[in-house]
Formats: C-alpha cells, sequence, structure tokens
C-alpha cells in the first residue's frame, strides 16, 4: 500500500475502515461527526499573545512545567485507552478524536490524513452513512469466498 500512489476516495476508504477495525463503528461514527473545518479567526488572538512576551527565564520555566504536565497527561490517556479496551470506560469526544487521530496518522502517515481530510470535508454535504464503507467490505468478503 503506497499512500502516495492512492486517490483521496482511497485514502478516506482506508481511513474509515482501519477506524472501525480498531475503535469500533460507533466511535469512528462520532470522530467523523468533530471534523468540519472551523471558521476561528487566530490571527487576533496570536496578536494578543506576540504583545505580551515574557522574558526567556520565564519561557523556560513554563516550557518545563508544561512538558512535566504533558509526560503526565499522556500517561493518564493511556490509561484511559487501556480501560476502554478492557470495556470498563467510556472515552469522550475529545480522547476519540485524538485516539482516531494518532490511529490515522500511524497507518496513513502525515500526507494520508490529509488526504483523509480533505476527502471527508468533500462529503460532509453528501452525508453519506458509514454504513456504505462496512457494506463495500461486506461485499468484497463474499465475493472473494
Amino acid at each position: 500500500m503506497d499512500i502516495l500512489e492512492m486517490t483521496d476516495h482511497e485514502i478516506y476508504d482506508l481511513g474509515v475502515q482501519v477506524l472501525i477495525e480498531q475503535i469500533g463503528p460507533a466511535y469512528t461514527d462520532r470522530f467523523l461527526r468533530q471534523c468540519k473545518p472551523n471558521e476561528y479567526d487566530y490571527s487576533v488572538e496570536r496578536y494578543k499573545l506576540l504583545a505580551e512576551q515574557p522574558d526567556i527565564d520565564t519561557i523556560v520555566k513554563r516550557i518545563q512545567k508544561r512538558e512535566a504536565e504533558r509526560m503526565e497527561e499522556e500517561r493518564s490517556k493511556a490509561e484511559r485507552v487501556a480501560a476502554w479496551r478492557k470495556g470498563t470506560l467510556e472515552l469522550t469526544d475529545i480522547e476519540i478524536f485524538e485516539l482516531a487521530v494518532k490511529i490515522l496518522v500511524d497507518k496513513l502517515h502525515v500526507y494520508g490524513y490529509i488526504g483523509f481530510l480533505q476527502q471527508h470535508f468533500k462529503n460532509l454535504n453528501a452525508k453519506q452513512p458509514i454504513d456504505h464503507i462496512q457494506n463495500k467490505e461486506d461485499a468484497k468478503k463474499r465475493n472473494c469466498a
């Protein structure tokens, strides 16, 4: 499988198939409903941040503190995903989103992930249910048998 030679539609189908295999159809559907373009204007917030720059020592302390917090957050996320895989916990929407993005980037790499999102944005108005990919896979299996 060479992502660079696949069409956006093929990448999208592969991405949805991988998500269904890894996190199931319900979580895949929740993830896809969350993925939509954002019209937020980041330039206003960026201007405010740049206007209030602290000194270098403060920046270094913030980086060190954030790194420690990030490591603790990653440990906590890993524990929650492990509990979900055992069936003892439901994931939140943001956890589903983060897990699905990680799965897609791991499987499709960055180029494929971007192609996946482009195809998803094109299909947003089509409102095509996830079932169409599952049905296509079932048909392939029946034809191979």
